[in-house]
């Protein structure tokens, strides 16, 4: 595998991520997490290793406002959390 293969895996799956994110709608909520850089890191690992990048990117393209990561995600738990997070904290006002 190139350097330049190896940066266009990363690439593509950190696109991945960050459109999950936004779709599930918890970007700026993992932005305001202690140690968000850390959590991010973590979870950007977690989406390197993953084996369904396809399957991924066709969630993606078919579910337009989903309440849930796929069950597929390995940061799906992740997620979770986030978005348990999002729903009992009050809304600022």
């Amino acid at each position: 595998m190139s350097v330049l293969d190896i940066f266009s895996r990363l690439t593509k799956r950190a696109d991945l991520m960050d459109e999950m994110m936004d779709k599930l709608g918890v970007s700026d909520e993992m932005e305001h997490m202690p140690d968000h850089a850390g959590v991010l890191r973590r979870a950007a690992n977690r989406c390197l290793t993953c084996e369904k990048p396809d399957a991924c990117q066709q969630w993606l393209k078919t579910e337009s406002h989903p309440d849930e990561a796929p069950y597929f995600c390995k940061n799906h738990d992740l997620f979770e959390r986030v978005l348990d997070k999002m729903d009992t904290e009050p809304a600022a006002s």
